[in-house]
């Protein structure tokens, strides 16, 4: 009997060693490290990219769902390799629209700033035409001053036409038949009475460069179409910087309001049919 339970376990001993070996040998599943960062209630999730070459994750955010003019993006960016948030480095964003035919990019607000805000790093985006997510495209470049790489990523998205239009081009043959972007920023929630109005101004060079116009000057002149009349106490915009301008609009009442814009260069009227579209709810 003991000569039995000898062999017996003997011959069991192969399979127990082999059994051991191939549990330990079984390779560790792998996980992308999980970030922390949750959308704002006041955002909109836009997408996400890893930066290649510079070890971070993109993920960003916008106040609205992209649409034709002016759009606000926050970008929070993560170490790819361990989680946790990064706070530093240069940061940039190139939207890009591709035909097929061709390309072209869009005018672009990059801050500059090497240190996020509250956790994001700000840009604004003015697409200029509606389009597919095969065709919108948003190109993020990442200097990580962590640990001093950079790197690239990219995300498509789709753009839908605002309504009311939020954007409007214009070819303006008293300077140069150069074609200028005018989009709306504010007031993004009007209301009865006094509100501040904001539009920015972009010249085109090229497919892919657009600069901030600072040398027009604007009147606006908000009228009610099924009233016929206008309102008192309008503050004509001003230039703050990089192609912003800032004023007051006074709307008496609630409907439909058409703000119209005359632009001056040099003191000459250059364009005086342009014009934006605003309902104010009761």
């Amino acid at each position: 009997m003991k000569r039995l339970f000898t062999l017996v376990t003997l011959l069991s001993l192969p399979f127990l060693i082999t059994s051991c070996i191939k549990k330990e040998a079984k390779p560790k599943e792998t996980e992308t490290p999980k970030t922390t960062d949750t959308t704002p209630n006041n955002l909109v999730k836009l997408g996400e990219t890893f930066i290649n070459g510079a070890a971070a994750k993109a993920v960003v955010y916008g106040t609205k769902e992209p649409e034709t003019g002016y759009n606000e993006i926050y970008v929070a960016l993560f170490d790819s390799t361990d989680g946790s948030k990064l706070s530093r480095g240069h940061f940039k964003i190139v939207p890009m629209m591709d035909m097929g035919s061709m390309q072209h990019s869009a005018p672009v607000e990059n801050s500059g700033d090497t240190a996020s805000t509250n956790g994001y790093f700000k840009s604004a985006v003015i697409f200029s035409m509606a389009g597919s997510s095969e065709q919108w495209w948003l190109n993020i470049s990442f200097h990580n001053h962590k640990n001093n790489k950079y790197g690239t990523g990219k995300f498509n998205l789709a753009v839908k036409s605002s309504s009311p239009a939020k954007f409007k081009s214009t070819v303006v043959a008293a300077d140069n038949n150069s074609s200028v972007f005018i989009s709306f920023v504010n007031p993004s929630k009007p209301i009865v009475g006094i509100n501040d109005f904001e539009v920015v101004l972009h010249k085109k060079k090229s497919m892919m460069e657009y600069a901030p116009i600072d040398d027009y000057t604007i009147e606006i002149e908000p009228t009610m179409p099924s009233m016929g009349h206008g309102s008192p106490n309008n503050v004509n915009p001003t230039l703050t910087s990089k192609g912003h301008y800032k004023g007051k609009v006074n709307f008496t009442m609630s409907g439909l309001w058409r703000i119209t814009l005359k632009l001056y260069k040099n003191d000459t009227l250059v364009s005086s049919d342009q014009y934006f579209e605003i309902t104010i709810e009761e």
